[in-house]
């Protein structure tokens, strides 16, 4: 897996053979290919294809979560429940699919509790079955970038998860020391077999939009003018 550093680079370096003077913001190029990596690793989530895939799963131990008052908490799904835990901090920069969100475990510090995602929507059904009072399964759901485990006082979660930010996910541990690496340092987080395809698809995007930036600064150029600033 590259680096970020050497993601943005390999475009960088292709919009050079576009023009000499193209100056492009590096985080904006990491942005976009991001966004890029999110939609098919997002595809490949849904099809199940993406688990063994080397290093696309990040560990983020020691999770912290808070209590809520459950009269207050945002998910008014959750509203009734006996005790509301939160995430302290929030999710790194991550995936979703049809099937839910790019955690693939979340489980107690001693891994022997297991917790499953389920939607407020979900909830709210399981809540009115009869024997949901019976139900000994833990349950958790995402709302504006936070855990929230219903009915439960976990104060610490073990999560393994599909984090496009991985020292985001290092900063979401309250037992990871700082690697003191820098942002561009972390990795590129895209199998090696798609990344071909995500430089494409990025470099393709952040060459439109430098090419219109060229045109919208120069209204009054000629089209062979035009043509010559962006090869």
């Amino acid at each position: 897996m590259i680096t970020n550093n050497e993601f943005v680079s390999r475009i960088v370096n292709n919009l050079k053979g576009l023009s000499k003077d193209s100056h492009v913001s590096k985080r904006f190029i990491l942005n976009t290919g991001r966004t890029k990596a999110r939609f098919l690793l997002a595809q490949k989530l849904d099809e199940m294809t993406l688990f063994k895939e080397e290093g696309i799963i990040t560990p983020i131990p020691c999770v912290e979560f808070e209590s809520v008052d459950s009269k207050s908490c945002e998910i008014f799904e959750f509203n009734t429940c006996s005790n509301i835990m939160k995430s302290i901090k929030k999710l790194p920069e991550g995936i979703f699919g049809k099937n839910g969100s790019g955690i693939i475990s979340a489980t107690n510090i001693e891994e022997l509790v297991e917790y499953k995602y389920i939607t407020p929507n979900e909830f709210r059904k399981l809540k009115a079955r009869s024997k949901y009072s019976r139900d000994i399964t833990r349950y958790y759901t995402i709302n504006d970038g936070y855990i929230f485990l219903p009915n439960s006082t976990n104060e610490l979660l073990e999560l393994r998860m599909i984090a496009l930010d991985k020292k985001q996910a290092e900063e979401m541990s309250s037992c990871t020391g700082c690697s003191c690496k820098s942002y561009w340092e972390y990795d590129f987080v895209c199998p090696d077999r798609f990344l071909d395809l995500v430089v494409k698809d990025t470099l393709q995007e952040v060459a439109s939009i430098y090419r219109t930036s060229v045109e919208d600064a120069n209204p009054n150029m000629e089209p062979n003018q035009k043509t010559a600033t962006t090869k």
